[in-house]
């Protein structure tokens, strides 16, 4: 902190600490060292050549010392606190039927037993894929349902479901006599459609493919479904939406299946890998066979 902010009154701040007492720890560590770390003057504080060769190794331990204390904490979450499960918003809805309705007293059972009494079984956390992925690499969420995950080599994934996209269309647009639809006919319409930095990867992939079609859309973003079918009968787009929507009736829109097998949703159970044993490996086998029909039923 000290290096990066090249000052010891600026470290002091973020770090929340008097600029003495900071002062007095890098000298004392510099006396155990026997080695000068930094060079002072009146106009500024940089590292020494020692100094610039120390610093990765000591950031490196650090990052290996709140590693250890996260996963500390998530055992701990594991063992006494809520399965913490998160989901996007763009899981089917018949998965959090699913998720809400499991009797997860035979799981419980089989946790540590705490002094403390337990706090409630299951917290469900909606939040974008990305910040999923964040959350179960680091320890907050111990199993998360996503749209197309990250690749990431940390991440034990296992796929759940597999939904096709509809379109919400307008009750007087022309494409709305029409049974089905297909990529190219939402040419040069709007487009409502997620903004991409709910999921880089899964927007991206879709607008490509919409894109080798031939077909430019103007896409406008969109961060809920029941938003954009609203903005939809009013007439000023369509929206591109996973097919459950077509329950959320609304007057003034209609919903048609769009025949590209490509657009599809995946959803994904994932776990950070190297915590898969124990008590998580039991959760996430637990759910797994309770949401084996699921992909049936979606598909």
């Amino acid at each position: 902190m000290i290096a990066e902010e090249g000052s010891f009154s600026r470290a002091a701040r973020k770090l929340r600490t008097s600029q003495s007492s900071l002062t007095r720890r890098i000298t004392e560590l510099e006396k155990t060292l026997r080695l000068k770390l930094f060079e002072r003057s009146t106009r500024k504080l940089e590292l020494t050549g020692v100094g610039r060769i120390v610093l990765p190794e000591i950031q490196l331990a650090l990052r290996h010392s709140e590693r250890a204390w996260e996963l500390a904490r998530y055992w701990g979450r594991l063992q006494r606190g809520p399965i913490r499960i998160g989901y996007s918003s763009y899981v089917n809805g018949a998965l959090l039927r699913k998720l809400h309705d499991l009797d997860f007293s035979e799981l419980e059972a089989q946790r540590t037993v705490s002094e403390e009494p337990p706090q409630p079984r299951l917290v469900l956390e909606s939040r974008p894929t990305p910040e999923l992925v964040e959350g179960v690499l680091r320890g907050k969420i111990h199993v998360a349902f996503g749209v197309h995950p990250s690749e990431d080599q940390e991440l034990w994934v296992e796929a759940v479901a597999r939904e096709p996209f509809c379109l919400c269309i307008p009750k007087n647009h022309k494409l709305a006599r029409r049974p089905s639809i297909s990529a190219r006919d939402v040419h040069g319409e709007f487009l409502f459609w997620i903004p991409r930095d709910m999921n880089p990867a899964f927007y991206d992939s879709i607008v490509e493919y919409i894109e080798s079609t031939g077909a430019e859309p103007v896409y406008q973003e969109v961060r809920s479904a029941t938003h954009a079918i609203e903005i939809v009968s009013h007439g000023f787009g369509l929206a591109l939406l996973p097919s459950a929507a077509a329950r959320l009736s609304h007057a003034g829109v209609v919903f048609r299946p769009i025949t590209d097998r490509f657009l599809q949703i995946e959803t994904s159970m994932f776990a950070r890998r190297e915590r898969l044993r124990g008590n998580l490996q039991d959760l996430t086998l637990f759910l797994a066979s309770r949401l084996q029909g699921l992909k049936q039923t979606i598909q």
